[in-house]
């Protein structure tokens, strides 16, 4: 931990909002923690005598650069205010977890002679200072020595001058793509609706109905016209109607009557980057290895792993998912089309996540589409912990129930189901209250009825005593002499016993010639006692039967007079009648005891039933005793319920108060590269291990976003798609910049770059295909991977149509007129698109596409400009009869990227006489459009064009396509496809040429 304290020589200022404090107190009954008002925050402050810990937040989309400050319970933002007398106080919220790591990786102690507040930015007293530069300063220098303790060193003059160009490229990008939303026109709206119906809070979604047919676009950025703050994105846009998420909620009177909606840049992707190259200035990066890997290529040895998957992989797969589980910094695994990258990903994440569950590791899967981490996430077991961050609109239906707030929503309902439960057995619990009550008087009356038993037992005894003592007198006479006379006979009985042993042993003597007279003697004596004890032992067992029979009589007697006294009688009864009462008594005691009991049951777990004591004393001990936890377990209870009740009222006031959990308990987390740094719930979140999806179509900028935010980085994807950016904008941009290295790193994604510098034991590549019949497969292996791509999968081609998995419909036979392109101001006035269109292909390929759609496979039509996609919807339609079906499922190349179908239907659209291609010639379009068939290619075309192209590479790959095709595929003309299809099923009569 690095901590720094800054001993500021003056006190520091703040200045709450106009509406912070009565924000403050909604809150504070729902969000525990929180101050009671803002007074109570500069009390908070001042009593932290070593000092408030602090750090500074980089700026974002809505926060300038920030100072963190904590409390012992809540966390304050402040923006220095422009003059830098003091700090505006943005947001107070409860501690989270997360600022509890962030602290205990680094902070600032902020030491100011003391804290003060003023209601107003009027009322900071004259040459108060707030100090910011000096506070900036010890936070870079504490950076500095965090680095310097992790063994991190400055960065080299090779790095700061690649971070340079990244913030080249950062603001050319930004200026480039943003150049046409700062020049649009305002949307004027005529009345605005709040989604939730109420005015009286602020919102977060709001409807404007606008004046003109004109509306922005879904997913645009926009601001309401004069409040740079009210900022969202249009969810949805249909006609007049637009619907827009604005970042923060906003106050029905904030907005005007009538106004206008702007579209404003999209900045927040620019200031991630920036942020991100700004942590790797600063060495601020989970990983401390990223930046000479991306530079210099220097990187740790990767351990070996025995880490076993949960699925088969083949050789290179488990060498990359062990790889990934192994590597200290970086690594990337190349994979083409159909070698198994997304199951490669998710053995990965699966791993990952429960090996490192236990020291809090995460795993973050990202890419820079949103399809591409929902493949990811679609694929992963249930039985981890799958957090999806991003918008609902852009997320797959697959993977909506793993949306953040979608689990929310849904653990909202579960607690309010459960604290709805909790109540009503809380309320039913407080039965106990007065059952506990009725417990001690019930209590209370036992031991009373206890005592008067007790002294009737008292009483009885006495009564029992008077009434037979004569009686008793003569019986205790008679058990006297009783018990003398047995006394006696025990005496002689044993003196019997020892004379006739005695006697025994003299007998063996008598006959001795020395002492045998002596014996004999002894013998005579010991025969004359034994006479006597003989006679005196038959006269006590005479007389035995006799006393036994006095002594019954006795007994008999004293039974009698006690039985037939007045006295006794009278005072039994009333002893009889007290120990009924007091029986009565104890089980009335005993169940106020089981009402009490049963009643807290619900809702504590330690109460349980007393048992059943058959003595009364024990009864009431036992009671008693639980009578005195139960007064001890009321309280409790009661605190809890209002606990209870506080909960239930946080949650339906503040579900967002969820999210923290949802995530700290999340393995697994989705996010697109600029969603998982731009999303607040993810602030502070730890990652162990970040997974970056379709890597080569990933920039630099872009991939250092969450690269900077996890512990180790996998890179996956095949650089032989789709870049960054088109070959012409590269080119484009590259003649505005004039700037070479610029030039460079836009036309390099973030895998190429790292596959060029890493050593070959931090690259590994898939070359096992099992999507593509041989037939597609071994012409994507030679044209793009070296011939390296090994096909597994036995395929048997039945298609009705063509003769081999890889077809082409050649348009060249056609006049002119009809197979000749559309491009232009023409293609946009008639479709609204830009690019060009071939109303011949597109017709050709609505047919194919409705032939398939018949047969029940699954198909989509891949055309390369928007244009032509409208046209052969236009013509699809109608023969399918599903207008939404038709949209989805013809699309352009980079819609499709990650996705495959059993049919694939690509255009080339070109057709002219002078081979133009426009951005065909960018190769890896194709490699893309073709790699997504599962069974059958079929391609559409004018050879005529295709072979005669103006760009060399583009002509090259296309002489070598008809080649292949001769000799492995099928080559069909137009007319015959065409015929083909009518024997079929006949076109509508409007769709015939």
């Amino acid at each position: 931990m690095s901590v720094a304290t800054v001993a500021l020589p003056a006190p520091l200022v703040l200045v709450p909002g106009m509406s912070l404090d009565e924000r403050l107190r909604q809150r504070a009954g729902t969000s525990a923690g929180l101050p009671a008002d803002v007074l109570q925050i500069v009390t908070d402050l001042n009593r932290m005598e070593g000092g408030a810990p602090a750090h500074i937040s980089p700026a974002s989309d809505r926060f300038k650069a920030s100072l963190l400050v904590h409390t012992r319970t809540y966390r304050l933002r402040l923006e220095v205010t422009r003059r830098g007398t003091g700090y505006f106080v943005k947001t107070i919220d409860p501690l989270r977890l997360a600022d509890h790591a962030r602290l205990a990786r680094s902070c600032l102690l902020l030491r100011p002679p003391a804290w003060h507040m003023v209601l107003d930015l009027t009322a900071v007293p004259e040459g108060s200072d707030g100090q910011w530069q000096q506070i900036e300063d010890a936070w870079r220098d504490l950076g500095q020595v965090r680095a310097e303790q992790q063994g991190v060193a400055p960065p080299s003059d090779a790095q700061t001058e690649f971070l340079d160009t990244v913030d080249r490229l950062i603001d050319a990008t930004e200026e480039i793509t943003t150049r046409e939303q700062r020049g649009a026109a305002p949307f004027p709206y005529q009345q605005r609706t709040a989604t939730g119906g109420r005015r009286s809070t602020p919102q977060s979604m709001y409807e404007f109905q606008l004046v003109a047919n004109e509306s922005p676009a879904s997913g645009d950025f926009v601001r309401v016209q004069g409040d740079e703050d009210a900022r969202g994105r249009v969810t949805r846009a249909v006609g007049k109607y637009v619907t827009v998420r604005f970042d923060r909620p906003v106050s029905w009177e904030r907005l005007p009557d009538r106004g206008a909606l702007e579209r404003t840049p999209n900045t927040v992707v620019h200031n991630k980057q920036r942020q991100a190259v700004a942590a790797l200035r600063a060495q601020d990066t989970k990983n401390p290895g990223l930046l000479p890997a991306l530079v210099e290529g220097r990187v740790r040895s990767v351990p070996d792993s025995p880490a076993r998957p949960h699925q088969e992989l083949d050789p290179e797969q488990l060498a990359a998912f062990r790889k990934a589980l192994a590597t200290q910094d970086i690594l990337v695994v190349l994979g083409p089309p159909g070698t198994g990258k997304t199951r490669t990903i998710t053995e990965m994440a699966h791993t990952s996540a429960l090996t490192t569950a236990a020291g809090g590791g995460r795993v973050l899967i990202t890419s820079h589409t949103n399809r591409a981490v929902d493949n990811a996430l679609a694929r992963l077991p249930r039985d981890l912990v799958v957090v999806r961050v991003g918008d609902e609109g852009n997320v797959h239906a697959d993977v909506k129930p793993l949306l953040l707030e979608e689990q929310r929503e849904s653990l909202s309902q579960e607690i309010r189901s459960a604290m709805t439960a909790r109540a009503q057995a809380y309320r039913e619990a407080e039965a106990a209250t007065p059952w506990t009550a009725e417990l001690d008087t019930r209590l209370d009356r036992a031991e009373i009825l206890a005592r008067q038993e007790e002294a009737a037992a008292v009483r009885l005894r006495t009564v029992v005593q008077e009434a037979g003592a004569p009686a008793r007198q003569t019986l205790a006479a008679l058990c006297r002499e009783e018990d003398e006379q047995a006394a006696e006979w025990q005496r002689l009985s044993e003196r019997a016993t020892w004379l006739q042993e005695k006697s025994r042993s003299d007998r063996r003597r008598a006959d001795s010639w020395l002492l045998g007279w002596l014996y004999r003697s002894r013998l005579r004596r010991q025969e004359e006692e034994r006479g006597a004890l003989d006679a005196r032992l038959r006269e006590l067992a005479g007389v035995r039967p006799e006393r036994r029979r006095r002594i019954e009589a006795a007994r008999t007697a004293v039974d009698r007079a006690v039985d037939e006294s007045p006295a006794v009688l009278s005072v039994r009864t009333a002893r009889d009648t007290a120990e009924r009462q007091l029986r009565t008594a104890v089980q009335a005691a005993y169940e106020a005891a089981d009402m009490a009991v049963m009643a807290l049951c619900a809702v504590l777990s330690e109460p349980t039933v007393p048992t059943r004591q058959l003595d009364p004393a024990d009864a009431m001990a036992t009671l008693r005793s639980l009578h005195g936890r139960l007064k001890e377990w009321l309280p409790l209870a009661a605190e809890r319920s209002k606990l209870t009740e506080q909960w239930n009222a946080a949650i339906d006031e503040d579900p967002g108060q969820l999210v923290p959990e949802l995530i700290r308990y999340a393995q697994v987390i989705g996010a697109t590269c600029i969603g998982a740094a731009s999303r607040a719930e993810l602030a502070g979140v730890d990652f162990d291990l970040g997974i970056i999806d379709e890597a080569g179509q990933i920039g630099v900028a872009d991939a250092l976003v969450p690269l900077t935010r996890v512990r180790r980085g996998v890179l996956v994807g095949d650089d032989r798609q789709l870049p960054p950016f088109l070959d012409s904008e590269v080119a484009e941009w590259g003649r505005e910049t004039g700037d070479p290295a610029l030039l460079e790193m836009m036309s390099q994604s973030a895998l190429e770059r790292l596959r060029a510098g890493l050593p070959a034991s931090h690259v590994v590549q898939l070359t096992r295909q099992r999507r593509m019949p041989t037939e597609i497969a071994d012409f994507i292996s030679a044209t793009f991977y070296r011939n390296e791509l090994v096909t597994e999968k036995e395929h048997r081609h039945t298609d009705p149509l063509f003769a081999s998995p890889m077809a082409f419909v050649d348009t060249a036979g056609l006049p002119v007129r009809e197979r000749r392109e559309t491009a232009g101001r023409r293609a946009e006035e008639r479709l609204g698109h830009k690019g060009a269109f071939n109303t011949c292909e597109a017709r050709l390929l609505a047919r194919l596409a409705a032939f398939y759609h018949r047969r029940g496979s699954e198909w989509v039509v891949i055309v390369p400009y928007r244009a032509q996609r409208a046209e052969v919807i236009r013509h699809l339609t109608p023969l399918i009869g599903d207008s939404q079906l038709a949209a989805s499922s013809v699309g352009s190349v980079d819609s499709y990227q990650g996705g495959e179908r059993d049919v694939v239907l690509y255009g080339f659209t070109r057709s002219n006489a002078q081979g133009r291609v426009g951005f065909l010639a960018e190769l890896r379009r194709v490699n893309v459009a073709f790699t997504r068939a599962k069974s059958l290619l079929v391609m559409t075309g004018d050879l005529g064009t295709l072979l005669g192209a103006d760009d060399p590479a583009f002509r090259s790959l296309a002489d070598d396509l008809h080649r292949y095709l001769r000799d492995h595929g099928d080559v069909r003309d137009y007319r015959d496809v065409m015929s083909a299809l009518d024997a079929a099923a006949p076109a509508p009569e409007g769709d015939r040429p």
